[in-house]
């Protein structure tokens, strides 16, 4: 199946938001990877209230998997095993956690970001799709899950401060990928705005998501009630969803009942 990074270069547009709403409504079992080197948000943020009850924890993630791992070169999907976690309520999806600082992800490594890329392409290949959030664009970038995924969306907002920061991003991702695995994660638009940063990047559209504070606060810090999935991010993100998973997955994949059990049960 598929395997999507998601990148930005600064400015906060909103990446970590989108992985949370995306999988919430993703169309197949998928397993969302925290792999922000600046310190992950995904599970304070977006799984704030599960890891407070306890349902979720902070010793399962990269860096257990990344410990656990480190004398090996290469690592087989079974090598997530234990240390993912399932996002309560949604059957459907599971949790790698992210670093808690700099340092961990510093003692990660290059090495270590390549023997998860590696368990995250083997992962794929089963059945399940993968959505990184490689966080801001920076010297300790997880380049390795970036080079092998499927397709690398750099996110941004639509106006000219993160068009400018984006677009030396774009042109170091373009030299690790090829354009037709490359595209813009434009967030808190229209799809005419969108279409403009298309046009000012020379990048394809590949996800599109409006303006919903309400709902983007539950995504990003866990504040208030889960929205609706007639929201207005929800609804578009269930249509972004669908087309990417259909659009990188061969149509002549068949999946064996059970496989999902392999490294993310």
């Amino acid at each position: 199946m598929a395997v999507i990074a998601m990148v930005s270069a600064k400015c906060s547009p909103g990446v970590t938001t989108a992985v949370a709403a995306l999988a919430t409504v993703w169309p197949h079992r998928l397993l969302v990877v925290d792999a922000d080197p600046t310190g992950g948000d995904l599970l304070t943020g977006w799984g704030g209230a599960w890891l407070v009850d306890g349902r979720l924890n902070t010793g399962c993630g990269v860096v257990s998997f990344a410990a656990s791992t480190r004398h090996l070169q290469a690592v087989p999907s079974e090598g997530l095993a234990g240390h993912v976690q399932e996002i309560p309520g949604l059957e459907h999806v599971r949790l790698l956690a992210g670093v808690a600082s700099r340092a961990q992800a510093a003692a990660i490594g290059d090495a270590g970001w390549q023997r998860l890329a590696s368990a995250t392409r083997d992962l794929s290949r089963e059945g399940p799709d993968v959505l990184i959030d490689a966080g801001r664009w920076a010297s300790d970038t997880p380049w390795p899950l970036l080079g092998e995924a499927d397709l690398v969306l750099v996110g941004l907002r639509p106006n000219l401060r993160h068009l400018t920061a984006a677009r030396p991003l774009i042109s170091v991702v373009r030299e690790l990928v090829p354009i037709t695995r490359l595209g813009v994660l434009v967030t808190v638009t229209t799809s005419r705005e969108a279409d403009r940063v298309a046009q000012a990047t020379g990048v394809p559209v590949g996800v599109e998501l409006p303006d919903d504070p309400s709902a983007a606060r539950f995504f990003s810090d866990g504040i208030g009630g889960h929205p609706s999935h007639r929201c207005a991010l929800l609804r578009i993100s269930r249509t972004a969803a669908l087309r990417l998973h259909r659009s990188l997955t061969p149509p002549d994949t068949a999946v064996a009942p059970g496989v999902v059990e392999v490294g993310v049960a």
